[in-house]
C-alpha cells in the first residue's frame, strides 16, 4: 500500500486528523487524573475525616490545657485551608486524660465520628514546655482529621506532622506551609 507522510494513503482524511488528537487528549487525561490522585510528597491518611468543616464536643479543662487546646483550633482555623473547627455539644469526641501508653496522643476514625485523645500523662512527664506541648500535639491530631499521615518527607520543623518535632518550642503550635499545602490538596 502506497504510504503518504507515514500514514497508509487509503486512511480518510478525518482518522488521519482525529487520531493524534485523541492521543493527546487521552494522554492528557490520564496525566490530569494521576496528577490529582496525590500531591508529590503525599503522605495521605485514608481515614480523615470530612472536608474541611469540623464539630468538635465543647470539653473543658484546666488552665493550662484550656488554653493551649483553643490555641490549637484557632491556629488551624486561621490557616488559608477550607479547615474550620467549631465547638458544639455534641460534636466529634476530644479529650485529654491519663493513659500508659507511650503515645503523645491518638486520632481514632469510627463510620461517621472521629475521637481525638491527648495522653496527659505523656506530655506531662516528656515536654518542657506543656503548654506548648499540648498545642503541638492537638495541631498534629487535627492533620489526621485532614487526611495527613505522620512522618512526612520533610524536615523535623518542617511539619506538625513530624513525630521527632520539637513539641515544646512556640515554633511547632501550628500548622506549617507544608501541612497547609497538604491539607488543601487533600480537602
Amino acid at each position: 500500500m502506497p504510504r503518504k507522510r507515514g500514514i497508509p494513503v487509503n486512511v480518510s482524511t478525518t482518522v488521519r486528523r482525529g487520531l493524534p488528537r485523541v492521543l493527546v487528549a487521552s494522554t492528557a487525561a490520564l496525566g490530569l487524573a494521576l496528577a490529582t490522585v496525590q500531591p508529590a510528597n503525599a503522605t495521605y491518611l485514608a481515614t480523615g475525616f470530612g472536608t474541611g468543616l469540623t464539630y468538635i464536643n465543647n470539653y473543658s479543662y484546666n488552665s493550662v490545657w484550656q488554653p493551649a487546646m483553643n490555641l490549637a483550633v484557632s491556629n488551624w482555623n486561621a490557616t488559608a485551608t477550607p479547615v474550620d473547627i467549631q465547638k458544639i455539644s455534641g460534636g466529634n469526641v476530644v479529650t485529654a486524660g491519663a493513659s500508659a501508653s507511650n503515645l503523645y496522643g491518638w486520632y481514632t476514625r469510627y463510620a461517621t465520628s472521629f475521637t481525638i485523645h491527648l495522653n496527659s500523662t505523656k506530655i506531662n512527664a516528656s515536654c518542657t514546655n506543656v503548654s506548648n506541648c499540648i498545642t503541638s500535639v492537638f495541631v498534629h491530631e487535627f492533620g489526621h482529621t485532614f487526611y495527613q499521615d505522620d512522618d512526612p518527607p520533610v524536615c523535623s520543623t518542617c511539619s506538625v506532622m513530624r513525630g521527632d518535632r520539637p513539641r515544646s518550642s512556640t515554633t511547632m503550635r501550628a500548622p506549617k506551609t507544608y501541612d497547609v499545602n497538604e491539607t488543601n490538596a487533600y480537602l
